[in-house]
């Protein structure tokens, strides 16, 4: 008996101390209760409000609806006279049997709450009354110590003190959260079981208490077994609080779960007012220090202007959505998503995370989840800013031969492969990017450095590459799994469209309440990241990749001056073109989300596609804007030069006279970086016929230099062999 005693007064002074710490630290930091008073007074409003959320495009003119997500929120506003008794029974006893008598917070089980943190007796320890559960609710704060404890205790005495007990307990069964995206009673009881929540009976009552102790954990559908021994627990205590009488207790407990099939009672939104939502959703968080959830209860009510193209977004929705005209492998998990930018704004205008019609809301969207960039981080990581800085230009020569060879089961192996499987010796930088030679890039980032390429990514695009994927595969070939997704990676590409000029994608302008007033101002954040040189270079170079490179079966190039990169990850997990006009800048990514196998490599079913919808978009847009002349890339400032193919320098009648004929090139350089030294890689071999030095001839005659004769010959009279891919 004195050792019990003994441990409980420690624990009552332990416990004193704690308390004491928390508020010392609190003033210390600068906790403002009247700060905290007033966001909750602001969020408790806010939650009261059966308002929907609009979503306006800009159309004729002017901003007008273009959706408004009253039947997607999950949650409809039941007043508490319409609840019913069984469900308020069941949650006043399961929850907080002193609701009535106490003024926010229980202390009697709040200081069992801190000795038991104290002590570790028990796993856990419930103490949280209704009042301090609707601060959580509508804060949205989840963390898990005693600091937050403490100022949740401080807000639910000071909420009590300024609403009566009925408003408060209506908002709790109003936005207390429940599976998936549900939350309310109201919702829940429609979903669950097809009835209003004043229908529901004890059993079905003491459901959907069960489900919000832990909506994962006991979620009907999921976890039918669990979410009926917790159900079973509910009508328990609802009869040790007298809620119900012994026999209603015994019919109760003896029903089935009895929930419906389940059906989403809600309207499906577009992928881009999904992705628009979201982005409101982290601004407000950035804005007022508050939690996603909090953030959404914030939303409600307002008008959100959006930067969506309604044609452009109808066009992508159609032609993603029609799977008879995709591939058939969609029907066994291949996707598809795709991102359209106004190069004009930076603004995002049209987006679709997945293949086929939508048929949810909040699902896996593909063009916002991380993806592996392969080959289109080439001209991001490398080439654009080496260009920049003058490290190289469109004639730059690199040897396209293996960094490493390898002996592997009796067979040679060069590392890193190309696709397809042939090394050509002496590349200039501009066949290099046309035709996606990933030896070139390997060795170029040696140029650049592995650390000056993961600067590059983040400071320029705001990309996140972990310590894992800062490799010479990550940041030459693309072979990361973090910091990139498909939006982004369009964005980057946008910049070479607009000279060099670079914002962030916004879906929206700005978030207005009810009133007009503005709730957030999203203001695009442009900044310059290349000289406008070097990114009407890079469109040059790029452009080469449509006109005669991996992606010259566009047929888009015809109706329009067009440009980008393709990209296929290993074992074709992503495949991926990032192209751009002087109008828009698309990405698209096809693959399979669960990365359960790679896209059949001989299909370019997602070039067709994102052909097939930028040629709709710029036939509406040409037209509609009377545009006699389309707008070609500009190439104003750059001065198109001669040079010599093998050495990259300026030209010799020697370049002329080679023994595999003219050697002579054009492409665009600056005044500041162009060649300015003549070619002294050939020689007079006889009189009009040049070769070049330390050169050799082959059993056909042919002058080939040393670095590919020795690739060659390895490849042809060693076995090399190495995989295709990009």
């Amino acid at each position: 008996m004195f050792k019990r005693l003994l441990i409980v007064s420690a624990s009552i002074i332990v416990v004193v101390a704690i308390v004491g710490s928390i508020t010392i630290s609190a003033l210390a930091n600068g906790f403002s209760a009247e700060e905290y008073y007033k966001l909750d007074e602001e969020l408790f409003n806010k939650s009261t409000e059966n308002r929907s959320t609009s979503y306006l495009a800009y159309s004729d003119g002017d901003f007008r609806e273009y959706w408004s997500d009253d039947l997607i929120s999950g949650q409809r506003w039941i007043p508490i006279e319409e609840i019913g008794d069984n469900l308020i029974k069941g949650f006043i006893s399961a929850e907080d049997r002193k609701f009535y008598e106490h003024h926010g917070v229980n202390i009697k089980r709040t200081f069992g709450a801190l000795i038991n943190y104290v002590t570790k007796k028990e796993p856990t320890f419930g103490a949280s009354t209704i009042t301090q559960q609707v601060i959580k609710n509508i804060s949205g704060d989840n963390e898990v110590s005693a600091k937050r404890k403490f100022y949740e205790i401080v807000r639910a005495i000071h909420l009590e003190s300024i609403r009566d007990k009925e408003d408060i307990l209506e908002v709790y069964l109003n936005i207390v959260p429940m599976t998936g995206n549900l939350s309310g009673v109201g919702i829940a009881s429609r979903v669950y079981f097809g009835k209003d929540p004043s229908e529901l009976t004890i059993s079905e009552a003491a459901t959907i208490v069960g489900i919000t102790n832990s909506p994962g954990r006991f979620n009907p559908y999921k976890h039918p077994d669990e979410c009926l021994s917790k159900r079973n627990r509910v009508i328990f205590a609802m009869r040790e609080n007298g809620a119900i009488t012994e026999g209603e207790y015994t019919a109760a407990i003896s029903d089935e779960l009895g929930v419906l099939e389940y059906k989403p009672d809600e309207e499906i939104c577009s992928w881009f007012v999904e992705s628009a939502r979201r982005d409101a959703i982290n601004k407000i968080m950035a804005k007022y220090g508050i939690s996603s959830s909090a953030a959404y209860m914030m939303l409600r009510g307002s008008r959100v202007l959006l930067t969506v193209d309604i044609n452009a977004q109808s066009i992508l929705e159609k032609k993603l959505g029609d799977i008879s005209k995709l591939p058939a492998s969609v029907n066994e998990g291949q996707s598809f998503a795709m991102t359209i930018i106004n190069n004009e704004t930076g603004d995002l205008v049209a987006t679709v995370g997945g293949a086929g019609k939508k048929k949810g809301n909040m699902l896996f969207n593909m063009s916002e989840e991380v993806i592996t960039p392969a080959s289109t981080i080439k001209p991001l990581s490398i080439y654009a800013p080496l260009l920049d800085d003058g490290k190289i230009n469109w004639s730059t020569v690199i040897d396209d031969t293996p960094i490493s060879i390898s002996e592997h089961n009796g067979t040679t192996r060069g590392y890193p492969v190309n696709s397809p499987a042939r090394y050509d010796g002496l590349t200039t930088v501009s066949d290099a990017i046309r035709l996606s030679k990933n030896t070139v890039a390997m060795k170029l980032l040696g140029e650049r450095g592995i650390d000056g390429s993961r600067k590059d990514l983040k400071e320029r695009y705001g990309f996140v590459i972990s310590d894992n994927d800062a490799t010479e595969a990550g940041l030459s070939l693309g072979q990361t799994s973090s910091g990139v997704n498909l939006r982004g990676l369009t964005a980057a590409y946008s910049a070479f469209a607009r000279d060099g000029v670079i914002s962030n994608p916004r879906s929206f302008y700005a978030i207005l309440d009810e009133n007009g007033k503005t709730i957030v101002e999203n203001e695009t954040n442009t900044h310059r990241i290349y000289k406008a040189s070097t990114a009407r270079i890079m469109t040059q170079l790029l452009s080469e990749v449509v006109n005669t490179g991996t992606a010259r079966n566009l047929k888009i190039k015809n109706l329009i001056d067009t440009a980008g990169k393709t990209g296929t990850s290993s074992a074709n997990m992503d495949r991926l073109f990032i192209g751009y006009t002087p109008y828009y800048t698309a990405g698209i990514w096809t693959g399979y989300p669960d990365r359960s196998k790679g896209v059949d490599n001989s299909v370019g079913a997602h070039l067709a596609l994102w052909d097939d919808v930028m040629t709709e978009l710029h036939d509406g847009y040409l037209t509609d804007k009377s545009i006699e002349e389309p707008r070609g890339f500009p190439v104003e400032g750059l001065l198109y030069l001669p040079y010599c193919r093998d050495s990259g320098n300026e030209v010799t009648e020697l370049c002329e006279l080679d023994v595999r004929q003219n050697r002579i090139d054009y492409g665009y350089f600056s005044e500041d970086n162009k060649p300015r030294e003549a070619c002294r890689i050939h020689e007079l071999v006889s009189p009009g016929i040049s070769g070049l030095k330390y050169s050799r001839v082959d059993t056909d005659g042919i002058e080939i230099n040393d670095s590919q004769y020795l690739i060659e010959n390895m490849i042809l009279g060693f076995g090399l062999e190495y995989e295709e891919e990009e």
